[in-house]
């Protein structure tokens, strides 16, 4: 019987390894001293999102529980699962549901170039945000957000393109052309920028130009010493403001929600982190957490990693 459960298992490690294996998407619920460096209650689904390289992630207005994906420039096409498109998909329980037909994720295909796709946002009439704004060689100067109207997670065309927004940087560093950029995220239908690097700095757009590139508005540096964030998102009761980096999600409290645009905004980096969670250990680069996102009309929070793997928080496991 010994013999028998070990060669079970090596023809099960042999399968979850093959190209034409399915990817596992059984989520692993860290047990209360946290798993690979976890803390408790986050939830992991392994190597759920096949195509790979995901980089942003962002809630629907329209389509109750369907979340989108991005994937950034170090994704490859592959049949089914293009470079330049937007990934459908629900999470409910912590766990990869199932699209109408059946489907786990739908890519519906973007009218335009992907060159270095980092983050996805959504405005107040539910309209889609991409930012193309990595720029890790710091010699782009056609950064830009992409507006798009979200489209029907089961149409096959291709979304529709509403309009390109480019910008500049106020505040190039030496020998620059701009700033590298991985976080983005709307307040009252304008854009928020925040840098990758050591210290986090927030831009807004002062105004949108779809013929004109804009210079951006210095807003303040992020209170708590949290540095080189992949990815933004705030919530829609706009009460809180979700960061993070490869291994560690933090969540902002604002104050006073009712406030307007850039002074909620400078409420809500004033302070530390009210939460922090701990996604993988010190270290555990291979996690590579990239996108976060609220879930529309909650405060449970949904991440996407490079290496496929999607990540489910709930409120309840950073309320502590």
């Amino acid at each position: 019987m010994r013999r028998l459960a070990v060669l079970l298992v090596l023809v099960a490690v042999a399968a979850g390894c093959g190209g034409g294996g399915a990817p596992p998407t059984t989520p692993t619920t860290p047990p209360a001293s946290g798993g690979g460096g976890r803390d408790p209650g986050v939830q992991v689904q392994e190597r759920a999102f096949e195509a790979g390289g995901g980089s942003g992630i962002v809630a629907s207005k329209r389509y109750p529980g369907v979340l989108w994906a991005i994937r950034d420039r170090g994704g490859q096409d592959r049949p089914g699962k293009p470079q330049n498109a937007l990934y459908a998909f629900k999470v409910s329980g912590g766990r990869v549901g199932t699209l109408a037909g059946g489907a786990s994720f739908k890519a519906v295909p973007m009218p335009v170039e992907a060159r270095d796709w980092e983050d996805i946002g959504r405005d107040s009439e539910g309209n889609l945000w991409v930012a193309d704004i990595g720029d890790n060689e710091c010699d782009r100067t056609d950064t830009a957000l992409l507006k798009v109207g979200e489209p029907d997670p089961g149409q096959t065309r291709p979304a529709k393109l509403l309009a390109t927004y480019r910008y500049r940087f106020p505040d190039p560093p030496s020998g620059c052309a701009g700033r590298n950029a991985e976080a983005m995220f709307l307040v009252d239908d304008v854009p928020y920028l925040i840098d990758k690097a050591e210290e986090s700095t927030l831009y807004r757009f002062p105004s949108l130009d779809p013929d004109a590139a804009v210079t951006l508005e210095r807003v303040g540096v992020l209170a708590g010493q949290v540095a080189n964030l992949s990815g933004a998102d705030l919530s829609t009761d706009r009460r809180r403001l979700a960061v993070n980096t490869h291994t560690v999600l933090s969540i902002y409290q604002a104050a006073d929600p009712s406030l307007d645009g850039p002074a909620l905004v400078a409420d809500l980096i004033s302070r530390p982190p009210a939460w922090t969670v701990q996604l993988a250990g010190p270290g555990a680069g291979a996690a590579n957490v990239e996108g976060v996102a609220f879930g529309y009309d909650s405060l449970d929070l949904h991440l996407l990693a490079e290496n496929r793997d999607v990540y489910f928080v709930p409120a309840s496991a950073y309320e502590r």
